[in-house]
């Protein structure tokens, strides 16, 4: 493999990227290739290296008391702790023939001294890893925004005027280009008059609408080229606490740039969507709403917003969307008489993807629980149309089970905590994340704090209720290596599921009335139920988790296949794998937390 070679991968192999070009150039002049057959043992506790590994082609396993704890790959890199400390009490075997990069001891520590990051890297604990993977992946994402232009923005007409133009006649020019900004050109400069100037000058100060425009405008107006980057138009905005620029091409004014465009172009008109779905007057109108929230989020996505904001968003437009279903199909009067709730990952605003739909009425007791049927079918009928699939295990409002007066649902409550099926303690699980989005949402809240006053003291029944935690198994063996079923993984019940029902089980024992599994964590270490560290790795470790089910989703989705919550690990890259493989480390680590927080061991 030739030098430039060695170098371009190096470059982008984290943490080497991290390397200043001098550090970059003393590592490819002390690296070779080696190669190791089949069964060779390249580190013993008697047997320190010299070298720091790469793997480029091969495995190797790493055993620990006969145990194997982890093997390596492709892309994999070994050992950075023996080389360190001078000593291991591993042993690393070739499993399968090995071709590596080899880069020798002194220049490895001599890397570590020179730079800070580079060392970081491999000083640092599980979760500040986990963090510095999830930052460097982001970096990569991101860089799609930091090279997008103004030029792919949509510039408003500027209206220009000379600086001698009367004020009346800018006005009325204004008027005819539909704006509210006006460019005075005086002296070769441009100034700008806008709303605010003109309420201030004309209308407080009595300004003469006959004088010059020059004379109360604003100079200069702050602008940017039509070739700069985005986020410096930006930075230019926040710096200047300024509502828009102008934009220059070959230093002439083109056309104007309002804040609102830029952030709309992250947002991808969001707030459009919420009007619409406010200005819906029929069905029609709301299910066209509806169809723009996917757009919505695919776009986010690409341009790099963070998983949990635009998870926040979708939870938004879609209590949006329920609320006015709701009142466009059910009478105004019995709206008043009950409460429409969202439960399971919708009430914990977690659904990012229109997956299913769980949700459920709660009826004022005077009322005919009857009157709601027909209503509710309607209701239903109209989500599955809007794109929200029908709930596989029938947790909708069509089903009487989950339609109930308030009576019913506490009678219903008492028995979910009596009864000892799994079937009973993933219902309360559900209606535990329930939120409410049309009606009276005190129907809801005096249900939840009967719940609480109700599980108080029930520790066996919280241990069985917290036992789902353990429900499946982590997909990856104690040798590091992933578990798939032809290079796939369910990531909602090999990691998401611990992780949600461990949290659920913790909160709603420490009457935590939070709904989102992360504000829940927060919460819970608030109350100093779980540690710092703990806390930390569990947030990171979710908000990949979901973050690699969307990016699968969204990908099933740009090629006409089902919407799933299962992960193809060729798929993925490097750093993704190694930040997955720690993830489920978390996910472990978790579980072994809750079944001593539950003391699992002490039921069958």
């Amino acid at each position: 493999m030739s030098l430039n070679s060695q170098k371009e991968f190096l470059s982008s192999y984290h943490p080497f990227d991290k390397l200043s070009q001098f550090e970059l150039n003393q590592a490819i002049q002390n690296i070779e290739i080696g190669y190791y057959a089949k069964d060779t043992t390249i580190i013993s506790p008697t047997n320190i290296p010299d070298n720091f590994f790469i793997v480029i082609k091969g495995e190797v396993n790493e055993y620990n008391n006969d145990i194997l704890t982890a093997v390596y790959h492709i892309d994999d890199s070994f050992d950075a702790d023996s080389l360190m400390y001078e000593k291991t009490t591993s042993l690393f075997k070739v499993a399968d023939d090995l071709i590596c990069y080899e880069l020798n001891k002194k220049t490895f520590l001599n890397l570590l001294k020179t730079n800070e990051k580079f060392k970081e890297y491999y000083l640092q604990n599980l979760s500040n890893r986990l963090q510095s993977l999830k930052t460097k992946q982001y970096d990569n994402d991101m860089s799609s925004f930091m090279v997008s232009k103004i030029s792919e923005l949509y510039l408003h007409k500027a209206c220009i005027v000379s600086g001698q133009t009367i004020l009346k006649d800018a006005i009325a020019k204004s008027l005819d280009y539909k704006t509210s900004t006006i460019v005075v050109l005086h002296d070769k400069k441009y100034g700008i008059i806008t709303d605010s100037i003109l309420k201030k000058e004309v209308l407080l100060k009595d300004a003469n609408l006959l004088i010059s425009s020059f004379k109360i405008a604003n100079f200069p107006l702050i602008c940017v080229k039509y070739d700069d980057f985005l986020f410096q138009a930006l930075l230019t905005i926040t710096k200047h606490s300024i509502k828009r620029v102008g934009v220059l091409k070959d230093d002439k004014l083109i056309g104007i740039v309002d804040q609102i465009d830029i952030l709309s172009y992250f947002a991808n008109h969001i707030h459009l969507i919420a009007n619409q779905i406010s200005k819906a007057s029929n069905t029609k109108d709301l299910q066209k709403a509806s169809e723009n929230i996917i757009k919505t989020v695919r776009s986010l996505f690409i341009k790099s917003v963070g998983t949990t904001y635009i998870a926040k968003m979708v939870a938004q437009l879609n209590a949006k969307i329920y609320e006015k279903l709701f009142s466009l199909l059910v009478p105004e009067d019995l709206q008043k008489s009950c409460v429409l709730i969202v439960m399971g990952s919708e009430g914990r605003d977690e659904q990012i993807l229109k997956t299913d739909q769980d949700n459920g009425l709660i009826v004022n007791d005077d009322i005919d629980i009857e009157l709601y049927e027909p209503y509710m079918k309607k209701f239903v009928k109209k989500l599955i149309e809007f794109g929200f699939p029908k709930c596989d295990g029938n947790i909708m409002v069509t089903n009487s089970y989950w339609r109930k007066n308030k009576k019913d649902f506490e009678l219903q409550i008492d028995s979910w905590i009596d009864a000892f099926a799994m079937e009973d303690y993933m219902n309360m699980a559900i209606f535990f994340d329930a939120k409410a989005v049309a009606g009276d949402i005190s129907l809801l809240d005096n249900l939840k704090a009967s719940l609480f006053k109700k599980i108080q003291d029930k520790d066996v029944y919280m241990a069985y209720f917290a036992k789902a935690t353990l429900a499946f198994e982590t997909p990856i063996g104690l040798f590091s290596k992933f578990i798939t079923k032809d290079d796939k993984i369910d990531l909602k019940k090999g990691a998401i599921f611990a992780i949600v029902q461990g949290v659920r089980a913790l909160s709603l024992k420490h009457k935590i009335t939070k709904l989102s599994t992360i504000a829940r964590i927060k919460q819970l270490n608030k109350k100093k139920i779980l540690t710092r560290d703990i806390s930390s790795e569990l947030i990171e470790a979710f908000e990949l988790l979901i973050r690699l089910k969307l990016q699968a989703q969204i990908d099933n989705i740009d090629n006409n296949l089902p919407i799933t919550n299962t992960i193809n690990i060729r798929n993925l890259t490097k750093i993704q794998r190694d930040m997955l493989k720690d993830s489920f480390k978390i996910v472990n680590n978790f579980k072994k937390f809750i079944s001593n927080h539950f003391r699992l061991d002490n039921i069958s």
